[in-house]
């Protein structure tokens, strides 16, 4: 993006070739990026607001104040976006209050990390937002630690790996101790 008032991101959902469940316990993974992701559409704000909304969970948009963003202050689907934001502020990063809208084709529970889709697409328009380069290995870090600690869910880096870093026509080899890579490539090019 170069205009950082307003833009379109995405990151995809994945699937896994190798090493299911092994991420967490710091093995090695071999997955790929989907089609299918999730796209936040974002404009950013002036006021500390972020303002949420998604196309897959109806209703008026959630409004949440950056600098009061904790771990626990947000539950349900709003939590994954918030704690991408908290996540961000952690590391150091100012970014603005925005606007995002959030749609997904990436099914929820069929264990293609739609919430690091989501999660991804999130921090992508926030440091974009801010005119921020953030190295996609370190936002990897980061909304895993939004999904560890904001959200509370004990997973481990091959999702949020997956949607920042794979590239088209590779899987991914992943080392989930030293967060070394390798592309793999994948049929004939």
């Amino acid at each position: 993006m170069t205009d950082s008032a307003a833009g379109v991101w995405f990151a995809p959902g994945r699937a896994n070739l190798m090493g299911e469940h092994t991420d967490y316990n710091d093995g090695f993974v071999l997955p790929f990026a989907l089609a299918q992701g999730a796209t936040a559409t974002a404009t950013r704000r002036d006021d500390g607001v972020l303002s949420l909304t998604s196309s897959q969970q109806p209703g008026p948009p959630a409004e949440l104040d950056l600098a009061g963003l904790a771990p626990g202050t947000v539950t349900g689907w709003t939590a994954y976006p918030a704690g991408v934001a908290w996540a961000l502020c952690a590391a150091g990063y100012d970014i603005p209050g925005a606007t995002i809208a959030i749609d997904s084709d990436v099914p929820e529970g069929a264990g293609l990390s739609s919430s690091a889709a989501l999660e991804c697409a999130v921090a992508l328009a926030l440091t974009g937002l801010a005119g921020l380069d953030v190295p996609r290995t370190e936002l990897t870090v980061i909304t895993r630690r939004a999904e560890n600690e904001f959200v509370g869910v004990p997973s481990g880096i091959m999702d949020q790996s997956a949607s920042l870093l794979c590239q088209e026509g590779h899987a991914l080899l992943l080392d989930c101790q030293s967060l070394e890579t390798t592309q793999v490539p994948l049929g004939s090019h």
